[in-house]
């Protein structure tokens, strides 16, 4: 008789010992489904259609800064963290940096500089150089500028 009523009484504590861990992991399921997004790709996007896109997902937008980009439009998504596809939950920062657009430099005349002179200038500005030929030209000295692409003043 006892031991009859301990093989109940185990019986019930297991039940219910499955059915609570049942019930835990369902609801941690549905709820973790229901509180995560999918971050969308928003690199190349204008920003009004990015701020549309994560407002509709409740996630919060957070532009950090903006930078000038050869590769995309003015007020165009150049950047975002967390990356495409992650997955978030809602109400959750997407950090963008926008874009400038192309930065527009005066290129100033380096013709008849020496090498090191049209280095310091362009340095200044924030030009890079580009390809560098050598040629003999007799009315400029060596190692002087003789012609530069593109041309001053573009």
């Amino acid at each position: 008789m006892i031991s009859r009523v301990i093989k109940i009484a185990g019986l019930c504590v297991a039940f219910l010992g499955v059915a609570g861990a049942s019930a835990y992991l369902t609801l941690t399921f549905i709820i973790k489904s229901e509180d995560n997004v999918i971050v969308p790709n928003l690199v190349g996007k204008d920003v009004v259609s990015a701020l549309e896109l994560l407002s509709d997902l409740e996630l919060n937008t957070k532009v950090t800064g903006s930078a000038y980009s050869q590769q995309f439009p003015k007020n165009h998504v150049t950047f975002q963290d967390p990356e495409a596809g992650s997955e978030i939950k809602k109400d959750r920062d997407v950090r963008i940096i926008i874009s400038k657009g192309a930065r527009n430099i005066f290129m100033p005349n380096l013709i008849g500089l020496s090498e090191q002179q049209a280095r310091m200038i362009m340095e200044e500005n924030d030009i890079s150089r580009g390809h560098l030929s050598r040629t003999y030209n007799k009315a400029i000295d060596k190692d002087h500028i003789v012609v530069q692409i593109p041309a001053a003043g573009e």
